[in-house]
């Protein structure tokens, strides 16, 4: 089947699964999360771990439990919610989002270094890209381009659909100092596992978590200021919270810098996680790449 007739066939099943009612959806949605968390031991084991990891001194076994439960629930839900977001013109679409702390990112865009905006995997984050028109800024985002050209075309299309440009990962960093020369608004998710030689270790609920150190080099050599932020559903009714600018940190000493600068990124996506942990993307392991230690080895968690 060629790349054609699979995106034509993906882009059906999307329109299809946007004309479900949205009870019926949301029901859907509890019965397929359910069930893919007792049937996939894998991630349903990753996503305890890291829970347990991060709360188990403040949370019973049940809590954990529960709210791994609701993890599955959710990310099911991303899939029913874009569907049917697919279908609204961008004023409806818009009218179900309420956008707070957007003084935060004005105040840094005023000061005309452009904006680096970070955030985690939070809520329906493949939803936040669209949303993001709203505030009237013009906005790019960094991603991983998929190596899968049909899903690829979709999802490229379901971002930029309210004029959102997406920047691909790879020999970016000429083209986002031109951005932000410009007065651009970039975003960027920075809470995904690295392999060790792409980045910093840094503390992320008390743990050492490799994570990409591009995002601070980059707000090092342009000086654009660092805005945090993050979205969380309430029934069909979403929120995005912008939240006070991180401070960016430039001694001289590069390495020491990069480490700082990527800590308060990283802690300023524990502080979003910690308030809605339930909507977090747990599934992912976030702590697998292990810091070098001598022998004998080290427990690095």
């Amino acid at each position: 089947m060629k790349d054609k007739q699979i995106y034509w066939l993906l882009k059906k099943a999307v329109s299809v699964l946007g004309y479900i009612p949205v009870p019926v959806a949301d029901l859907f949605a509890w019965i397929l999360g359910q069930l893919w968390f007792r049937l996939d031991k894998r991630h349903r084991n990753i996503t305890i771990d890291n829970l347990t990891w991060s709360f188990g001194h403040e949370w019973s076994e049940d809590k954990i439990e529960q709210t791994a439960r609701q993890v599955f629930v959710n990310i099911v839900s991303m899939l029913f919610e874009v569907a049917w977001s697919m279908r609204l013109s961008k004023s409806r679409f818009l009218s179900h989002f309420t956008i707070q702390g957007l003084e935060h990112v004005i105040t840094a865009h005023a000061k005309g270094k452009g904006v680096l905006v970070i955030s985690g995997h939070m809520g329906n984050f493949e939803m936040l890209l669209p949303a993001i028109e709203g505030t009237g800024l013009k906005g790019y985002a960094i991603y991983r381009k998929l190596d899968f050209e049909p899903l690829e075309r979709l999802i490229r299309r379901l971002r930029q659909r309210f004029g959102v440009t997406m920047v691909p990962m790879r020999g970016a960093s000429r083209k986002l100092e031109d951005i932000l020369a410009s007065g651009g608004v970039v975003g960027t998710l920075i809470d995904q596992n690295v392999d060790w030689y792409k980045g910093v270790f840094v503390r992320f609920f008390g743990r050492p978590a490799c994570t990409n150190s591009g995002l601070a080099k980059l707000a090092m050599k342009t000086h654009a200021p660092v805005v945090p932020l993050y979205t969380v559903r309430h029934g069909r009714h979403f929120f995005i919270r912008f939240l006070p600018e991180v401070p960016v940190t430039v001694t001289g000493d590069a390495i020491a810098d990069i480490e700082a600068n990527t800590q308060g990124f990283v802690t300023a996506v524990e502080t979003m996680v910690r308030r809605y942990p339930d909507q977090y993307f747990w599934v992912h392991n976030r702590w697998k790449t292990k810091p070098w230690c001598l022998w004998p080895k080290q427990d690095s968690r």
